[in-house]
């Protein structure tokens, strides 16, 4: 089984970046989005196996926001890889019980590592 991938990353290189490293591993990306409300119409009308989420996206509502009324509708897991790394922003993070949080910047192998963890 092919993991089916949505990256939430409003810094265009970066999300390339990802996708190219994520496809290396043999994953599909869905789609790249940039902004919350992308993000909630991709969970609802597409198939995805495993939500990559950046916290700081373009938009009235950040990635934390956007996985909070993503779990109202599903139970995608969803992988917050962000630079925000402060107390304050992992604590509410930590209230959509998200998959796992890698910070920028990760080592590719950590990133596949997780991912492993999340579809098996």
């Amino acid at each position: 089984m092919v993991g089916r991938i949505l990256i939430v990353e409003d810094e265009v290189v970066v999300a390339m970046y990802i996708e190219t490293v994520l496809e290396t591993f043999g994953y599909e990306v869905v789609s790249i989005v940039t902004n919350g409300k992308d993000a909630i119409d991709k969970v609802q009308n597409d198939k995805v196996d495993v939500v990559l989420m950046d916290i700081n996206i373009e938009g009235d509502i950040d990635g934390i926001e956007t996985t909070r009324r993503i779990k109202e509708f599903s139970n995608v897991p969803v992988l917050y890889v962000s630079a925000y790394i402060d107390k304050e922003t992992i604590a509410r993070a930590s209230e959509t019980n998200p998959a796992g949080y890698l910070s920028k910047p990760f080592k590719n192998k950590d990133l596949r590592t997780m991912i492993e963890n999340i579809i098996g």
